[in-house]
């Protein structure tokens, strides 16, 4: 799954950043499982030949529309229905899936997303696919290069009357008997009937106000911290005793969420929630990434097997 063309540099970076995230998630659950032994043997001793098994294997029992690109790009191209990838699967060689079996053999040190994206749905990963920055993000995003360029342009000088609309051949001149209506009734500095001058200074200063206090808020609260339960704002000023404070996130500031309650965590979520285990103790949170309490660690996909050991297990 190739990365979108997006107009703005800062929503590729964006991207880049997620898509890294989602391949070292989808490489550790992989891992994880083989170790654990949960595998299928076409996984757990794979050629370029096992992979091609497993997909014919299992392909009608997983295949989902939203699988529908992961097939169109490993295929390099489009079929009409499930049974078309299916047919074509057939009759493909093995080689369309060594460089995935290079891949976790570690004969390359990386990678297209495309193999990563065939890797999860023959593992059978959740969630997937990759999903581009969400629009939350692109607001943020799109909010920051407004600001930047507001405060490129403030330093520039206001052009001139002319330019706003102002007759520059002196029509409007005094001694000029051959006034418009709208000059009849008075125009303001800027072309603006003068009887509408209070409104609309009144309007901008209510803008100035709002949109000062927005920016000050906004600059003063670029970063984070973890409260033991999810992520809080902070300026990044601010000293907390005890308390790590990171730049914000603000996907992770989100989404991210200690699950203290495990009960809540039903099979339908394996995959989508992620764990950690620190000292010996096992915790639950609502995304992955990075440990918020141990950077040295990430967060894990949970697996069938942690699940029933760990949530299961521990119900009444």
């Amino acid at each position: 799954m190739e990365i979108p063309k997006i107009p703005f540099n800062n929503y590729q970076l964006v991207d880049l950043k997620r898509i890294e995230d989602y391949k070292q998630e989808v490489i550790l659950a992989y891992k994880k499982r083989k170790d654990e032994g949960l595998l299928p043997p076409n996984l757990q001793y794979h050629t370029p030949a096992n992979l091609r098994k497993e997909c014919l294997a299992v392909f009608h029992k997983r295949y989902s529309k939203k699988d529908e690109e992961t097939f169109k790009l490993l295929l390099d191209e489009e079929r009409s229905s499930a049974e078309e990838y299916f047919k074509k699967i057939q009759i493909t060689s093995a080689d369309k899936f060594k460089p995935l079996d290079n891949f976790l053999k570690g004969n390359t040190g990386d990678t297209k997303v495309k193999n990563i994206e065939l890797l999860a749905w023959l593992i059978d990963f959740q969630p997937r696919p990759h999903v581009y920055a969400d629009v939350y993000d692109l607001v943020n995003i799109d909010r920051e290069l407004s600001i930047r360029k507001e405060k490129d342009l403030s330093g520039m000088a206001p052009p001139s009357n002319r330019l706003l609309g102002n007759n520059s051949s002196g029509s409007d001149s005094p001694g000029n008997s051959s006034l418009t209506s709208d000059q009849k009734i008075g125009k303001g500095r800027f072309g603006i009937p003068t009887k509408f001058n209070k409104a609309v200074i009144s309007f901008v200063a209510v803008l100035v106000i709002v949109g000062g206090s927005y920016f000050f808020y906004d600059t003063n609260t670029q970063c984070m911290y973890w409260n033991g339960d999810e992520y809080q704002s902070v300026t990044c000023d601010q000293n907390i005793e005890g308390i790590h404070v990171i730049p914000k996130d603000a996907s992770r500031l989100k989404q991210l969420k200690r699950i203290k309650n495990i009960a809540e965590i039903t099979r339908e979520d394996i995959g989508k929630v992620h764990y950690s285990k620190v000292n010996g103790q096992v915790e639950f949170y609502t995304a992955g990434g990075e440990n918020p309490t141990d950077s040295r660690k990430r967060l894990l996909p949970l697996s069938e097997h942690m699940f029933i050991e760990y949530i299961e297990g521990n119900k009444q």
